[in-house]
């Protein structure tokens, strides 16, 4: 694990870019690990209403 990408993870994942699974497969971590690392540096970890609110968009 290098500590970029789990940085990275955790910012598009706070800030609602990735869901949890994605984020911490791109981390290449577990996602308790993740959830743990966003609480642990003060961020906020989204609820479970947040995630399923998302929409998926595309670009041309």
């Amino acid at each position: 694990m290098q500590q970029h990408a789990l940085r990275t993870a955790m910012t598009l994942y706070e800030g609602g870019t990735l869901d949890l699974p994605t984020a911490a497969t791109r981390a290449g971590v577990s996602e308790d690990r993740l959830r743990r690392a966003v609480r642990r540096a003060g961020g906020s970890v989204p609820t479970p209403d947040v995630d399923a609110g998302r929409v998926a968009v595309g670009a041309d």
